[in-house]
Parts: C-alpha cells; structure tokens; sequence
C-alpha cells in the first residue's frame, strides 16, 4: 500500500507540472495549446516554445545592451558586452548540466514531457522574466513605489535570521544568511556527489573536478553577473536606495537550495528501494559523460576565489557598481550570440 500511494503521489505531481517537481509551470500560451490540439506531441510542442523563447532571450540581452543607461555599469559598451556575453554563456552552462542531472534524477518518474526539455523550457522562461524586469528597470516603466515591483523578493528567511532581526541590524543579519545558505549549497553539492542514484553524474573523482564543479562554478559566474546587473538597474529605476547586493545574492541562493533540494529529494526517494531490479542503475555515469568539460573562460576574478571545496568559508561577494557618467556612443556592435 505505501509503496502504490508514494508512486500515486509522485505521479500526480510531476504529471501536474509537466516535468519539473515542486516549479510553477511555464508550458503555456496560445500556440502551445494550439500545437499540442493539432499534434498531441507535447515533447515537441514544449521544445518548440522553449526555442522561441530562447531567441526571446537573445533579443532581452541586445535590448539590454543597447538601452543608454547601461553605460553606467561598467566603463564603455565593450565592457558591457563582454559581462553580457559571460553571464549568458554562464547561465547556459549551468542550465545545461542542471537540467542534464535533473533528467538522471527522475528517471523513474516518467513524466508527461520529457525531463531535459521540460527542464529548458523552465529555466528558460525564468531567465526570461528576469530579464524582462530589469529592462523594465532601465526603462524606468516601473511603479513609483519599489514595494509594488514584484523581483528579487526573498520570500523566506531562515529561522536565525529572524532570531537575529530582534535586534533590528537588518544587514548583519543578511550576511549571516548568506553565509548560511552559501555553506547549505555547497553540502548539497557533496550530498549529491555521495548519492547512490546520481553520485557517477559528476563524470570525475571529487568536487574539485568533473560536472558538480562545473555547475556550480557556472551558476556562481552567472549569480554574480546577474545580480550585480540587479543592483545597477535599481538604482536607475530607484535611486540608490533601490536594492542591496546581499539581498540579490541571497535570493538566488534561496532559489538554488530549493533547487538541490528537489534533486536530492527526486534522487534519493524510497522508490528507489523498490526499483532497484527494474533499472540498470549507473549512478548517472552514461548522462553525466553526455557533457564536455567546462571551458573557464569567465572564471576570473569575481570567481577565482570560488571554490566546490569542503570546510571552506562562503564565497567573497562582488563589490557594488558604482553610478559612471558617460555620454552614450552612437553605434552598437551587437555581439552574433545576442542576435
């Protein structure tokens, strides 16, 4: 009986959400519906807007760069393209191995669409609305009031964050949370890489080398990238008293453990147990070898102190971009990758 209720339960939630567990559903729209009446095939109509949305981001990313007020973020357009072109190739990195250890995780599942293009099609539109708020920042076609602006939001803090809050020193207490989930992400990196169901996935001997290195030096490169984007934006949108780094760097550490922990819980659940003679299990090792090693290009110096290691102190944060007056220059080469 327990074992038919957890395969019920399990069935109903990742059939209710397409594919990804626990994560609101971005398979919508008119002509998503419309492909899935006309074919019925929904791995090819949920890849099919996960590409039109791809190109959708490309086009977020030229909107970017081409809005006069990023001058200020960095020195000139070149320095601007270069953090753009990092930050995108950063996120696909992670995207990619994410969704790759993602599709080994719910093998048993079966879910309605398959695991990986479910998996793009989500962080793809979630890339998507992020973006979309920052341009909407730039263009300062935003609220008066910051409170109605719904991003980067941290929707839950820990319980010693609030314990510490009793003495009102609101970034101290941030910090410390910070530091916190900084360490939480890396112990679920170990967890995962010590996990039966997914430990070969890293394709390497520790979390020095191989995938889990890989994914996390990717999302590290595009946290940083992305928040310190975050924070420039609101300060054209806001002021300077728009929103904190701390707070930006927390919220997607928010979201990262939120992210590892649905892996592990896929991972690792007691249907494992009662699978264990229906699958040939490899411990992710033939998915895990589908993935060429990471090319370092943009670990550099936000990033060379970040390391997958254990016992190691949080990650040093990025210092805040400062306003830089610069009249805006006529032509913009907009890079191949942004068009």
């Amino acid at each position: 009986m327990l074992r038919f209720l957890l395969i019920l339960f399990f069935g109903l939630v990742f059939n209710a959400n397409f594919s990804q567990a626990f994560m609101p559903s971005y398979l919508d729209g008119d002509e998503y519906f419309k492909c899935i009446r006309a074919t019925n095939n929904y791995n090819n109509c949920a890849d099919e807007q996960a590409r039109e949305r791809l190109n959708t981001v490309k086009k977020q990313y030229r909107t970017i760069l081409t809005n006069p007020n990023i001058l200020g973020w960095h020195k000139n357009i070149s320095d601007n393209t270069a953090t753009l072109r990092d930050m995108y190739e950063s996120w696909t990195a992670f995207r990619n191995r994410l969704c790759s250890l993602s599709n080994k995780a719910a093998k048993y599942l079966e879910p309605l669409i398959d695991e990986k293009i479910g998996c793009n099609s989500y962080y793809i539109a979630h890339h998507q609305d992020h973006l979309n708020s920052i341009i909407l920042l730039l263009t300062k076609n935003v609220p008066q009031k910051k409170g109605q602006f719904d991003y980067l939001k941290i929707y839950d803090h820990d319980d010693e964050y609030e314990e510490c809050m009793k003495g009102k020193d609101t970034s101290k207490c941030l910090d410390e949370e910070l530091k916190r989930s900084s360490k939480g992400i890396k112990n679920l990196y170990k967890t995962l890489l010590e996990d039966d169901f997914v430990g070969k996935w890293n394709n390497g001997p520790d979390l020095k080398n191989g995938n889990y290195r890989d994914m996390y030096d990717s999302w590290i490169a595009y946290r940083n990238r992305m928040c310190s984007l975050s924070v420039w934006a609101y300060q054209v949108g806001y002021g300077k008293s728009g929103v904190g780094l701390n707070q930006c760097l927390q919220f997607f550490n928010r979201e990262k453990l939120e992210t590892l922990q649905n892996l592990l819980m896929s991972a690792s659940s007691a249907l494992d147990d009662e699978y264990d003679e229906d699958f040939d299990d490899d411990g992710g090792e033939a998915e895990g070898k589908t993935i060429k090693p990471l090319e370092r290009r943009f670990d550099e110096k936000q990033n060379k102190e970040d390391a997958l290691e254990p016992d190691e102190k949080a990650e040093p944060l990025i210092k805040k971009a400062e306003p830089k007056k610069q009249a805006p220059e006529k032509k913009v080469n907009v890079p191949s990758w942004a068009k």
